[in-house]
């Protein structure tokens, strides 16, 4: 007898829940809700992966030894052989059948047997693209009939080179190359120009207040009260003391000069006699 196939919700949804409805009732659709799971969040996932990792792991602040080899493993280019193997069939799994003669469906071999016959396997050299890249070869065949599906082909690889180039730096940003000293190194065409901006001058140290005053320890303080008025005066208390002085100075200007005018005595009129008269 053949076995039954399971079917499509069957195969894919493995642990599903079984819920065994009563026979005197039938749950109802509003009381399934205080059952139900809350959708799981990333501060559930975190919480998880705090709980199922050992503490001695990330709780000393360094690096972990994986993530360092994983850092190494990037400076470094990949592996390839130098000397690949000549005598490659690129055939050798598309139609390994016909040219080695492997049946895998004979009655008491296995699979693993027939594998086993095909080794030592031959390593195929190393894919370089170099200049024969994918947009080069949308550009010059005729794999496209249409030109507007031509040109969005195009687009989309232009766009997934610079994506490719924007990771890249991602990368190298993350992973620096260091010098022996542990400094960063510039880029190959990096230019270091001089400074244009000018930088501003200096500022002049604060000058020290005006109040300020040292105590008898040689320490500098300023006070934070006015002085006592130890006499009462009128220079003190009064706030226009000046402009009074001044108004005072102007009207005494004034009276000494009154005095001076009202002081001068006036002078002797002279009456013409009759002989100047006659010679007139």
């Amino acid at each position: 007898m053949t076995d039954i196939m399971p079917t499509i919700e069957e195969r894919e949804n493995l642990m599903k829940q079984i819920s065994v409805s009563q026979t005197g009732f039938h749950p109802r659709s509003i009381q399934q809700l205080a059952v139900k799971r809350k959708p799981t969040t990333t501060l559930d996932i975190e919480c998880n992966h705090f709980l199922r990792t050992k503490t001695d792991d990330f709780a000393h602040g360094h690096r972990t030894l994986e993530y360092q080899l994983w850092l190494e493993a990037g400076k470094h280019e990949a592996p390839f052989p130098q000397r690949p193997d000549e005598s490659y069939n690129s055939n050798v799994w598309r139609n390994f059948r016909k040219q080695y003669g492997f049946y895998t469906t004979a009655e008491g071999r296995k699979i693993s047997e027939a594998i086993a016959s095909m080794y030592p396997l031959n390593i195929p050299a190393p894919s370089k693209v170099g200049d024969h890249t994918f947009e080069k070869y949308i550009r010059e065949t005729k794999l496209f009939g249409n030109n507007k599906f031509k040109a969005m082909a195009l687009e989309r690889t232009k766009a997934d080179l610079q994506e490719f180039k924007r990771l890249r730096i991602k990368s190298m940003g993350r992973n620096p190359p260091i010098d022996e000293s542990g400094q960063i190194l510039p880029p190959e065409n990096f230019k270091k120009y001089e400074r244009r901006i000018i930088p501003p001058p200096e500022r002049l140290p604060t000058p020290p207040p005006s109040n300020q005053k040292t105590d008898s320890l040689g320490q500098r303080y300023v006070p934070k009260s006015k002085p006592h008025l130890w006499k009462l005066s009128y220079k003190i208390n009064h706030p226009e003391y000046a402009a009074v002085k001044k108004e005072i100075e102007k009207r005494k200007q004034l009276a000494s000069k009154k005095e001076g005018h009202e002081n001068l005595k006036p002078s002797v009129q002279m009456l013409p006699s009759p002989m100047t008269i006659s010679k007139q």
